[in-house]
C-alpha cells in the first residue's frame, strides 16, 4: 500500500466526490478513482458507496477513514520530530487535558512552564477526564491530564496535585454562612452534575459509595457538560452542586459559597498519565516539572 492511497482515500472521504478530491489534490479523475479501487483492491472490500451526488463512506471504510487520519498525523508528527531533530528544535508536545483542568490550572501552569525557560511546542486539546484517557490510549496525545486515577492497565501516572471538591451554592442560599451540611440535607437538595465520565462526577460517585449510596439516592435536577455553565445555574439558585475551589475565580467568590457534606469525602488527586512507551525529551522534562511544580493555591 502507498501512502498517496491513503492521502487520496482521506481527500475523497472529506470531500464527499471523486471529482472535488481530485481538485483538492490537483489529480485526475480516473487517477482518483484508480487509487481508491487499489485500497478496496487491497482491502478486499468496498470502501465508497457511489452515487450521482458524491460518495459516501462504506461501513468499513468508517472504519479505514479513521485509520488513515490517524497514520498521517502520525506521519506528519514523525517529520516535524526529524526536521526538529536537524534543526536544533525541540519536538511538539501533545497535551490532552480535562476541562476542569484545562480551563482552570492550565493557564497558569502553561505561563510558569514557559517563564521557566522550558521550550517547545504544545498543542492542548480538552475533554472530560474519560475521553482524555482514551485520547493517551489512542495516541492521539503524548500526556493527558485527568481528575481520578486511571483504572487500565497500560497506563501509567503520575500525581501532580490534591484536590477537594466541596459544595458549592449560590451566596443567597439557606446554607450561606454554614462550614458542613447533613448527609441528608445534601441528597435532598437539587444537585447540579457533570456529564458520566467527568472527574468531578466521579468523585462523587465515590465519596457516594463510601457511605453505600450511588447517583439515584441524590435530587439530581440537571447535567450539564461544563463547569461554567453549571455555576451560571448555581448562580441563578437553580440548585447546589459540587466542584473544585479551583473553578471558582477570585473576581466570582462573593457569589458562592461553600460548604463540606458530613460523612462523605469528595478528595481526589489529578494525575499526569501516558502509554508505556518512550517519550520524547519534551514530554518527560514536562511530566518532570508537572509533579514538581504544582502546589495547591487555596
Amino acid at each position: 500500500m502507498h501512502q498517496p492511497n491513503w492521502e487520496t482515500f482521506r481527500a475523497v472521504a472529506e470531500v464527499g466526490s471523486i471529482s472535488g478530491a481530485a481538485r483538492v489534490l490537483n489529480l485526475s479523475q480516473s487517477a482518483v478513482s484508480q487509487k481508491v479501487q487499489q485500497l478496496e483492491d487491497e482491502y478486499g472490500t468496498p470502501l465508497l458507496v457511489r452515487s450521482a451526488h458524491g460518495v459516501r463512506l462504506t461501513a468499513a471504510g468508517e472504519v479505514l477513514y479513521r485509520y488513515v487520519v490517524k497514520l498521517l498525523n502520525t506521519l506528519d508528527e514523525s517529520r516535524d520530530r526529524v526536521r526538529g531533530l536537524a534543526d536544533g528544535r525541540p519536538g511538539p508536545i501533545k497535551v490532552g487535558a480535562s476541562l476542569t483542568i484545562a480551563e482552570y490550572i492550565l493557564p497558569d501552569l502553561l505561563t510558569r512552564f514557559y517563564g521557566a525557560e522550558l521550550h517547545g511546542r504544545l498543542t492542548v486539546m480538552m475533554a472530560n477526564s474519560s475521553a482524555v484517557l482514551d485520547l493517551v490510549t489512542s495516541h492521539t496525545v503524548d500526556v493527558g491530564l485527568v481528575e481520578h486515577e486511571a483504572q487500565r492497565s497500560n497506563i501509567i501516572r503520575r500525581r501532580f496535585l490534591h484536590d477537594v471538591p466541596t459544595v458549592l451554592v449560590h451566596a443567597g442560599h439557606r446554607w450561606a454562612g454554614r462550614s458542613r451540611i447533613s448527609l441528608d440535607e445534601f441528597v435532598r437538595e437539587p444537585l447540579i452534575l457533570r456529564e458520566p465520565g467527568s472527574g468531578t462526577r466521579a468523585s462523587v460517585e465515590r465519596a457516594l459509595a463510601g457511605v453505600g449510596l450511588g447517583l439515584d439516592d441524590l435530587t439530581i435536577s440537571l447535567v450539564l457538560g461544563t463547569t461554567q455553565a453549571i455555576k451560571a445555574m448555581v448562580r441563578a439558585g437553580l440548585g447546589a452542586s459540587v466542584l473544585s475551589p479551583l473553578t471558582v475565580l477570585p473576581s466570582e467568590r462573593d457569589d458562592f459559597w461553600s460548604v463540606q457534606v458530613e460523612e462523605l469525602d469528595f478528595s481526589r488527586s489529578f494525575y499526569a498519565v501516558h502509554l508505556p512507551l518512550p517519550l520524547s525529551d519534551g514530554v518527560r522534562h514536562l511530566i518532570r516539572w508537572l509533579t514538581r511544580a504544582v502546589e495547591p493555591s487555596y
